[in-house]
């Protein structure tokens, strides 16, 4: 009788026990944390005798080592539990249930070698675990009490430098996916077989690096990293470009917008690449629009080159400069030497500044610089196809596979070749496009889709067979904003190597010490190179199988900006240091001081009309008052001249003229009678833009 009264006393004071809040210390803050009683971490400990066993009332969730999180529906087994190893509750951290593993993140003042290490746990009532390769001043230990409390009593006691309890997070899933329409179409990044429009089931792995990245950092990867499109135009107002853009550059037309100069009446495939490449690295995602973009905190910097100079040399080294100068930790280049139009190379100037970047970049990690490796079906390296772009030692060059994880047939080939990366290939017959990567166009009749469900979507803002090595160069550059973002300590070399050690060897041939003039080092795969930054950055992944389970014992790393919770719905108008967290991008707080602050357009400056896209050529127009858009009301026409005889390439379209771009030239769309030409269409597929 007495036993019964035991048992029920104990399990009615445990129903109307008040959870307890308990705290520990991240940076000199308070994180809180409150027990749930659902569900229970077990720890086999000294007490543990070997041949014990869980009640059969107790439902195990997750078996790790000497640890079980379980769920107990009874008193006398929660009673069997306590005397027999440590028994904790589940504990609800900012709104995550977590479950203690009893162990801890310690950092031991004087950051001691291993031995000393020990002798310090000794004294402190510790088991010594590790102390960890990339990140010496932590170590890792075992605690046979409530590790949260330990963890605050070592800080506030100032026993030990800093101190985390390790958690177990819910097993997160296999793959995430993002919410938005056209995801399932993109195979380059998650390719689950169901596509059956495409060649293969070969992929990138991209979207089972976003999942790492949301256990180990709270979002989908790249923030705090910039990248760098140097390309033609850019569509800067996409709808699934919003917040993604910082401040650019137009080397053609020499002023601060990048937008692309084309219009719907007369496409002539030169100015909407930059829109596909920068889709590519760097699309909106998650946000119930268009595409996914590889790097989906990455924040962009639109940089514009006038492709169809001779002047692209200096061009480039002052793309480059301006880049470097606006902090990119990442360079991205689809475009370089003509196909099969013979050698050419880098001048001297550009190729010291290339080597110059990819060392002392990055305050002295260097700039991840990439190319795009050709579409010529051609060696990079030979004495008469030499691609000294691609082929520069200091650059990633970058190839391209198909669906199927076979080389595409234009995709250059030689030793220079570094890595592969998912794009479009051709069929049989040579002409038609196969596994089209689906990106950003700009939008309506501007781009390569004019408004063809076959070639995208019906309004035509996205388009359904962009490829060659000019996106597979930018779906490189996005994953590598995602191994920037895991380790933003990596230098350059550092993620060459990472690349190395965990591409896939695809393509069925052999591969000589890792390495095929056919296929580089293998073809990138995003989820292992983000878990080995994890690794160099002192995480433990022994938990974490791309594509399976994630478990990650760590504290989620804190956002970027230590002001800001790292909200995406709300501004944080004390903190102007943040351009990373989408919620201080706009409005700007620093909007109307008079200088262009990065994710601003303009501030408080004018520009000619003529300089910007979908805009009368005449007038000023002035910037908004967001700094995030140009008022163009002040732009307006000046057709009064209808004399079509005189007037041909005056810019106007007068009386009689079907079109007039400025020149009087045949060959470019608008003939030297200002009448139309038909168009010249150029598949995407296999352009990676020329540079001679």
């Amino acid at each position: 009788m007495k036993k019964l009264f035991f048992i029920l006393f104990t399990l009615l004071f445990s129903c109307i026990l008040p959870a307890e809040t308990l705290y520990y210390y991240v940076e000199g803050k308070k994180v809180i944390l409150t027990e749930d009683f659902s569900s229970y971490s077990f720890i086999r400990t000294s007490v543990t005798k070997a041949n014990f066993v869980l009640p059969q009332s107790v439902k195990v969730l997750k078996k790790q080592n000497n640890i079980s999180i379980v769920e107990i529906s009874d008193a006398s087994a929660k009673e069997n539990l306590t005397k027999n190893g440590a028994l904790f509750p589940a504990y609800i951290k900012e709104g995550v249930k977590v479950h203690v593993s009893g162990q801890l993140f310690v950092k031991i003042p004087g950051k001691p070698d291993a031995e000393k290490a020990k002798k310090w746990c000794e004294k402190n009532g510790f088991n010594f675990i590790k102390q960890y390769k990339f990140v010496p001043d932590w170590y890792l230990v075992s605690f046979d009490g409530n590790p949260i409390k330990k963890a605050a009593e070592l800080v506030e006691n100032k026993i030990a430098e800093a101190a985390e309890p390790s958690f177990f997070i819910p097993l997160q899933k296999r793959v995430y996916k993002p919410n938005d329409p056209l995801f399932p179409n993109q195979w380059h990044l998650n390719n689950d077989s169901s596509n059956t429009s495409v060649s293969g089931n070969d992929h990138a792995h991209v979207a089972e690096a976003w999942e790492v990245m949301q256990a180990f950092k709270g979002n989908l990867g790249g923030k705090g990293i910039k990248l760098a499109i140097v390309d033609d135009g850019f569509d800067l107002d996409h709808e699934d470009f919003v917040g993604r853009f910082t401040a650019g550059h137009d080397f053609s037309g020499d002023d601060d917008d990048p937008s692309y100069e084309n219009n719907d009446w007369n496409p002539d495939y030169s100015d909407m690449h930059g829109t596909c490449c920068a889709g590519v690295a760097g699309a909106a995602t998650d946000n119930g629009t268009g595409v996914s973009g590889a790097c989906p905190n990455c924040t962009l910097i639109p940089i514009r080159m006038d492709m169809s100079t001779y002047s692209l040399d200096s061009a480039a080294i002052e793309s480059f400069e301006w880049a470097a100068d606006n902090g990119a930790d990442i360079i991205s280049n689809s475009w370089g030497p003509e196909d099969n139009g013979g050698a050419a190379d880098m001048n001297t100037t550009l190729k010291n500044l290339v080597a110059n970047l990819s060392s002392t970049g990055r305050n002295g990690k260097g700039i991840v610089i990439l190319f795009a490796a050709g579409n010529g079906n051609e060696s990079i390296d030979s004495s008469r196809t030499k691609d000294g772009f691609a082929g520069n030692e200091n650059v990633f060059a970058i190839g391209a596979t198909n669906a199927s994880g076979k080389r595409a047939y234009y995709s250059d080939f030689g030793p220079s070749l570094d890595f592969m990366a998912p794009s479009c290939d051709y069929s049989s017959n040579g002409y038609d496009i196969i596994d089209g990567i689906w990106t950003i166009d700009n939008t309506g009749r501007d781009g390569y889709n004019t408004g063809q469900s076959s070639l995208g979507d019906r309004n035509g803002n996205y388009t359904n067979d962009f490829g060659g090595t000019s996106s597979a160069c930018p779906l490189a550059a996005g994953i590598t904003g995602l191994v920037l973002s895991a380790n933003p300590n990596l230098t350059r070399d550092e993620v060459y190597q990472i690349y190395v050690e965990t591409s896939d060897k695809v393509g069925g041939v052999t591969y000589s010490k890792g390495f095929s003039e056919n296929y580089g080092y293998g073809r990138i795969n995003a989820c292992e190179a983000v878990k080995r930054a994890f690794e160099m950055a002192g995480k433990d992944i022994s938990n974490v199988t791309c594509g399976g389970s994630i478990v990650n014992p760590d504290p989620i790393d804190p956002d970027p900006d230590t002001t800001d919770t790292g909200d995406t719905d709300t501004t944080d108008t004390t903190d102007t240091s943040d351009t990373t967290d989408t919620g201080d991008t706009y409005p700007d707080p620093v909007c109307g001081d008079g200088v262009i602050d990065a994710n601003e357009i303009c501030d408080g400056n004018t520009i000619p009309c003529n300089q910007l896209a979908n805009a009368p050529k005449n007038g000023t127009a002035t910037c908004a008052s967001d700094c995030m858009s140009w008022d163009k009301s002040g732009c307006y026409d000046n057709n009064t001249d209808t004399d079509d005889k005189e007037n041909c390439g005056n810019g106007f379209l007068d009386e009689g003229e079907q079109c007039d771009d400025g020149n009087r030239m045949d060959g470019d769309g608008c003939s030297k009678y200002c009448m139309k030409e038909p168009k010249q269409l150029k598949s995407a597929g296999g352009c990676a833009l020329d540079l001679l």
